[in-house]
């Protein structure tokens, strides 16, 4: 019996620290709360659901919606549906597309490059999983 009991509480260990201890992949922060913080713009909370992305940026006065499409698993674009707070220009022209590409992870942050099709640039952003 006690060996039974050792067992039992070893499997469930090693099932609970495999299924706890595992980093997150890109089909894992599909949704979720997360965190960038950057000198130049301070913090920006995002809350993702499956369909919308929601960031709010107390430091720059914004709130804004955008529509969320999954390219594959670790690829994204957003574009701006609703501005709940701020600049009305951050709306864009209508037709502004920001590309997202998860390019690493681990477990509590991801770095993501992020283009946009009104500018060349391609900028890469640390992010932290809050969840």
């Amino acid at each position: 019996m006690t060996t039974r009991l050792v067992l039992l509480t070893l499997s469930i260990q090693i099932f609970t620290l495999t299924v706890l201890g595992q980093k997150p992949t890109c089909k894992s922060l599909h949704t979720g709360s997360f965190k960038i913080f950057t000198k130049e713009t301070g913090t920006t909370f995002i809350k993702r659901t499956e369909k919308l992305q929601t960031e709010i940026n107390d430091d720059l006065g914004y709130e804004i919606i955008f529509d969320i499409t999954w390219i594959n698993e670790c690829t994204y674009e957003l574009r701006p549906k609703k501005l709940i707070k701020g600049d009305p220009s951050i709306m864009g022209d209508g037709k502004d597309v920001l590309k997202t590409r998860i390019k690493e992870i681990s477990n509590n942050t991801y770095v993501a490059e992020t283009s946009a099709n009104f500018n060349s640039g391609i900028k890469d952003f640390v992010v932290e999983i809050i969840r």
